[in-house]
């Protein structure tokens, strides 16, 4: 049997179109893709996902894709206070107001 080990799920939720409608390049989102390898190692695009959500009584529709990665929590520890940076990096390449990002405390083999 495997043992299993403390790690962490990190979430982030990227555009596949911008506001206007039009699609994101293939080559940002190449990019995204190759920074998170680059960066951890690994990575999972899930399905396209449709998001909605409100700001001073607009209403957003966003269509995304979700990026996410399995990381030692050591790594974590050791990277968690370069995501802000990442998300604003994101917000403004993919120029939206918000990047969804979350993460979560796993245990995995």
């Amino acid at each position: 049997m495997q043992k299993l080990h403390n790690k962490v799920k990190l979430h982030f939720k990227l555009p596949i179109f911008y506001n206007d409608g039009t699609p994101v390049e293939s080559q940002k989102l190449a990019n995204a893709k190759n920074y998170f390898i680059e960066t951890y190692g690994g990575l999972t695009v899930d399905g396209e996902s449709e998001g909605y959500w409100k700001d001073d009584g607009v209403l957003f529709k966003d269509h995304m894709m979700e990026y996410s990665v399995f990381i030692p929590q050591n790594k974590f520890n050791k990277v968690r206070n370069t995501i802000p940076k990442q998300i604003t990096r994101f917000r403004k390449e993919f120029e939206q107001i918000e990047i969804f990002c979350y993460y979560h405390n796993v245990i995995a083999t």
